[in-house]
């Protein structure tokens, strides 16, 4: 059986290697992804701050929003936040409508725009994702060569799943790559104590065989870490496997539960401004239910495949920075569909948002950065020293050949 996983965690670690590296360098800069792109473009993502903040209270998401589609009609905008951050730029994401006499989508010059959050004046626009490095669109095309192997957009659902099924197979290898490190106590009876120092020198990295120490060490002191980016990466990448898994296994709530409309919805029953007045009335309304008190909203988004807004905000329960509290509701009759709560999460649920998080280190602030920027740089080392050692034991295996023959 041994020398059969050997085998099998040789070839799997060749064939993944390519793709981790590509993933291991883009995830350490995405670590660090909004503040090197504030560093790259500052005067389009960043602000002054007013000597007062009264100009704060003079913000409105919806005047903007509204302003925005009726200055750009080919475009739409589906989500926006309902606040900013202080000192940045507040940005919107447009989607291009479609051309009723052609059926297809319009071409429009960029889709993000952002504004200056205390007077409304616009700081800059691009496109997000364009194939450019270009500093505005540096970091983006990492995220995509990150999660689509930068394939064109008509075909990135390919790069997705692939990258997808590099995760499953990357989580599941990293298992076997454990089990080999592990001495055999077969036969004997196991003492915590003889095992560990017969265990002990795979933690260890000696010069005499740095290669493949490195490979062994590194992926044993980071393994908890490199199984959590990989699962979490499944389930970005590749949820028809993780999603059944995770629901069948934990009970997490299906994100896609909704049915879908035959068409998406145009021009909801609800307005925005509407939508909004329910979201918060139904989460005030549990508030008082369930104990939680409302530290901010986040943001409002119609999804218009399945007729629903999603209000997110943020309260005292949800830990990290961003909210985990949802009120989806009907866009046409603003009737209550579901809510997301801490308190209502199932253990799947709670384990797909931490994994989650910490893929994106969403969570922890700077020492987490720092964390998943290390860690995508040891995953870019396990791979190239998995190939060295691979190519050493292909000599060695040669010339055992040649002599015999």
């Amino acid at each position: 059986m041994r020398p059969f996983l050997i085998y099998l965690h040789r070839y799997v670690g060749l064939l993944l290697a390519p793709f981790l590296v590509i993933v291991g360098l883009t995830g350490s800069a995405l670590a660090f992804y909004h503040e090197l792109d504030r560093w790259l473009n500052p005067s389009m993502l960043t602000v002054p701050i007013p000597q007062t903040l009264d100009q704060a209270s003079l913000f409105d998401p919806f005047a903007l929003h509204e302003r925005t589609e009726s200055q750009e009609p080919r475009a739409q905008i589906d989500w926006f936040d309902l606040t900013f951050e202080p000192g940045q730029a507040y940005r919107l994401f447009l989607l291009p409508r479609i051309d009723p006499t052609t059926g297809k989508s319009f071409e429009i010059p960029y889709n993000e725009l952002y504004f200056n959050p205390y007077n409304g004046e616009q700081t800059g626009a691009r496109t997000w994702g364009e194939i450019s490095l270009a500093k505005e669109n540096i970091m983006s095309f990492l995220y995509r060569l990150h999660y689509t192997l930068a394939f064109p957009k008509h075909i990135a659902m390919y790069g997705i799943t692939i990258l997808g099924v590099v995760a499953l197979l990357w989580f599941i290898d990293s298992f076997v790559g454990l089990y080999l490190t592990i001495p055999s106590t077969k036969n004997q009876p196991f003492q915590f104590y003889y095992f560990w120092q017969r265990w002990k020198p795979a933690w260890k990295i000696k010069p005499s065989r740095f290669n493949y120490d490195l490979h062994r060490a590194n992926g044993l002191w980071v393994w908890p870490i490199l199984l959590i980016l990989a699962w979490s990466a499944t389930a970005f990448n590749l949820p028809e496997a993780y999603q059944p898994i995770m629901s069948s296994a934990l009970g997490m709530r299906d994100p896609n539960a909704l049915p879908k409309l035959d068409k998406p919805i145009e021009t909801p029953g609800l307005d925005w401004r509407a939508a909004h007045r329910y979201g918060q009335h139904y989460i005030h309304q549990d508030a008082a239910q369930y104990g939680f008190t409302i530290e901010r909203e986040q943001s409002l988004f119609l999804d218009r495949q399945h007729g629903a807004y999603h209000y997110r905000v943020k309260t005292d329960q949800d830990f990290g920075k961003h909210g985990a509290t949802v009120a989806v509701l009907d866009a046409n009759t603003g009737a209550l569909i579901s809510l997301t709560l801490p308190d209502t999460d199932s253990t799947g649920d709670i384990v797909h948002r931490w994994i989650t998080w910490l893929h994106t280190a969403r969570v922890f602030g700077l020492p987490m950065q720092i964390a998943i920027c290390i860690t995508g740089l040891i995953v870019v080392t396990l791979s190239i020293t998995g190939i060295i050692i691979w190519l050493k034991k292909r000599k060695v295996q040669k010339n055992r050949l040649t002599q015999k023959l």
